[in-house]
């Protein structure tokens, strides 16, 4: 190579205009960089869009602007190899024993190295912020709003979403990160559904998140529990239930430890199946002792089909999230937001029927926040204006706080755009509001052999005591009995139910019969208004409120057919309730008579059989 072709080539490749936007595109983002990394490290929290700006926009032009830089160069030694009239070699010749070689290596590897280093901190922060609230929670304005403020309202919040939804490793770094690629078409595309299905069947092992920090070998004993209710009356009278919660769990190695936490002792596996996504209904249930014996419980009476068995992909072992199902983000229900309102003092308790009103304006329903916000204002203050008018007046600050409160109540808990509300997604601590517990302990898993799953209370705790609660026993009024935890004592029937049938979050249960049992279309349709007895209490008949039998003989009260029949001659021997359906007594059917007389269906098909046919 000449002189000449030296200095042709030697003389400011990087003098051509690719380069020169190369250059401009990598200091103009570096300087970014640097800026909104000193603005981020200075706020308080995060911003998820300075996050993406700094993490991922800004990297790539920094990136392409080295790539235009070297692409200029390139370009340009072409073109003048084109131009020149000698012999010029393809690659460039490099010697370090040249004085201007050398300095223009020690540029490009000073330029490296700082380059390399520039990314690496970004790359880190990146991937630090890919696992945050910010990124996880608020980048998605809409769609993850409800579980980004509900993970800030709960006993996680100072947990990463990664330390629970990915765990360490790389390996399910990048499986997370291939399903949030996907997750983002979905929701660029609006395909998503709303509510967000919980992540269940997906999520990482229990073993390998939950219990980097909780060790259920390690839980022994029985923990107090005490809750503080409120009651709907006009006093929001308080009241607390106690219990000791069987935490158990223990080491195995020797007697096999006890409680709560039994079900993930290390030398034993109960898994089971569920009939749905959400796993609510559980149709069989594997128990497998240390001595490797299995026991296999069916839910009796279920129809549906079961495939597949204890190995495979759709058993599930029983882990943390099967009963913590909600540890993080959880959405209170009416009853309980209000409960801890009142308890925490930000809504006055002396305020008559406070409890009830709040609890009814959060369960309707709404189109959306600001039609709650409206909503909920107008009920507690018409409530006050129309039933304490004076109240209304002197208690400006209180009923507006308990407005503004009750408010809050809703904006952290009800979500009207994702359909998102306590009811969205079952919460399996427990059983009061839901099935929990009982989704395996209801006494109805039966293995082939007659053992069932027990279903006795104190098997998980003590039998819970009710009574007045002791920070506000002023308020609690005097001779009220309160020997049982439950309001009213449960028997027959009412006894074997689930709580979660009668509670739900919302307005309590009516402690009148007819208002649950109209509604479930046990007693034909309830009491017709212009029916005798029709203003009848249910324990006029019933001898025993909770249950169907024994009845009070209709002649105790009605002197013999006679009196109420003319002709009965050929009735004489039947039953009233023979021909008279409970609960509504007027025969206002042909439907009645054919079960005796089918041989008449045919017979004046119109017309009521006693129209023709005189029985009083």
């Amino acid at each position: 190579m000449t002189a000449e072709g030296n200095k042709f080539l030697d003389t400011g490749l990087w003098r051509n205009p690719m380069s020169y936007l190369g250059i401009a595109m990598s200091a103009l983002a570096a300087l970014f960089i640097v800026i909104l990394l000193i603005i981020d490290m200075l706020r308080a929290a995060g911003s998820p869009y300075i996050g993406v700006l700094l993490f991922f926009i800004l990297p790539i032009f920094f990136m392409a602007g080295f790539l235009l830089f070297g692409w200029g160069l390139w370009d340009e030694r072409n073109k003048r190899r084109k131009e020149s009239v000698t012999d010029i070699p393809k690659f460039p010749i490099l010697d370090l024993n040249i004085g201007v070689h050398r300095v223009r290596f020690m540029v490009f590897i000073t330029i490296a190295v700082v380059a390399v280093l520039f990314l690496t901190i970004i790359a880190y922060e990146a991937y630090h912020f890919t696992e945050s609230l910010s990124f996880c929670g608020e980048l998605c304005h809409v769609v993850m709003e409800p579980e980004a403020v509900a993970s800030q309202n709960s006993p996680h919040a100072r947990v990463t979403c990664a330390k629970c939804h990915v765990g360490p490793g790389a390996g399910w770094y990048v499986k997370s990160k291939l399903a949030g690629t996907r997750q983002m078409f979905a929701v660029l595309l609006d395909s998503f559904p709303r509510p967000i299905p919980p992540a269940i069947k997906h999520l990482r092992p229990a073993r390998e998140t939950c219990e980097e920090c909780h060790w259920p070998e390690k839980f022994y004993g029985s923990k107090l529990r005490v809750k503080t209710y409120y009651s709907f009356d006009e006093k929001n009278t308080p009241h607390d239930i106690s219990m000791l919660v069987k935490i158990g769990g223990g080491d195995d190695t020797e007697e096999g430890g006890s409680g709560i936490h039994w079900h993930m002792l290390a030398d034993k596996k109960v898994t089971f199946m569920a009939a749905d996504p959400g796993l609510q209904v559980i149709p069989v249930v594997w128990e497998e002792m240390a001595d490797g014996t299995v026991t296999e419980y069916r839910l009796k009476d279920w129809e549906g089909v079961i495939e597949g068995g204890r190995d495979s992909d759709e058993a599930r072992l029983v882990d943390c999230v099967v009963c913590h199902n909600r540890p993080t983000h959880i959405y209170r229900s009416p009853q309980k937001s209000m409960d801890m309102a009142l308890l925490e003092g930000v809504i006055d308790v002396s305020l008559p029927y406070i409890k009830k009103k709040g609890v009814e304006v959060l369960v309707a329903e709404y189109e959306n926040r600001e039609d709650a916000f409206a909503a909920i204002e107008k009920g507690i203050k018409e409530f006050y204006q129309s039933e304490y008018p004076d109240l209304a007046t002197s208690r400006v600050k209180d009923i507006d706080k308990a407005v503004e409160m009750i408010q809050h109540i809703y904006e952290k808990n009800f979500f009207p755009k994702m359909n998102v509300s306590w009811k969205a997604y079952p919460d399996n601590i427990g059983h009061r509001d839901f099935p929990g517990c009982f989704r395996c302990h209801d006494g109805k898993h039966v293995s082939e052999d007659g053992k069932v799953i027990r279903r006795e209370c104190v098997i998980c705790h003590t039998m819970p005591e009710r009574g007045p609660s002791k920070h506000w026993s002023e308020g609690y009024p005097e001779g009220e009995n309160w020997e049982s935890f439950h309001p009213w004592d449960l028997k027959g029937k009412h006894a074997e139910m689930n709580c979660s049938g009668c509670h739900s979050g919302g307005i309590p249960p009516s402690k009148d019969c007819g208002t649950c049992h109209e509604e479930l279309a046990v007693s034909d349709g309830g009491h017709p208004p212009d029916v005798g007895m029709g203003d009848f209490k249910c324990t006029d008949c019933h001898l025993d409120e909770q249950k169907v039998r024994p009845l009070i003989d209709c002649t105790q009260c009605h002197d013999g057919l006679e009196e109420l029949h003319v002709d009965i001659e050929d009735h004489a021997d039947e039953d009233c309730t023979t021909c008279h359906v409970r609960h509504r007594w007027v025969v206002d059917s042909r439907e009645t008579c054919y079960q005796c007389h089918d041989d008449k269906e045919e017979h004046n098909v119109e017309d009521l059989c006693s129209d023709c046919h005189e029985f009083t």
